[in-house]
């Protein structure tokens, strides 16, 4: 499998944690991109790799999860295809954070 260019160290509960949010984070913007912006930045075999990450971590530290920002909304988010479920409304933050890094990832798609 290919190596991930964001791999982290996990040295700690808190290298762990901040990767739980991390992913948590990422998933769900980058669900809102797709599933209400109807577009993306990322390719669906990284989107995997994340979930897949997010959901063994969650798994392996269910303790340590709990405690993690986000927990409510992915407290179920036990397969790839509940990234379709996850909370994505009413969240004008959210909404906010994918428009802005949906416009940064496409200028820079078109820089030579």
């Amino acid at each position: 499998m290919e190596k991930s260019r964001d791999t982290v160290q996990l040295n700690s509960k808190e290298d762990i944690a901040n990767l739980i949010k991390r992913r948590r984070f990422q998933i769900l913007v980058h669900s809102y991109i797709y599933y209400r912006l109807n577009d993306n930045i990322i390719s669906n075999i990284v989107f995997d790799r994340w979930a897949e990450e997010l959901i063994e971590l969650q798994k392996k530290y269910p303790d340590l999860s709990k405690n993690i920002e986000l927990y409510d909304a992915f407290s179920d988010f036990t397969d790839i295809s509940d990234a379709a479920r996850l909370p994505l409304d009413n969240d004008p933050r959210l909404d906010s954070r994918a428009r802005q890094l949906l416009r940064d990832c496409k200028d820079k798609r078109y820089e030579v």
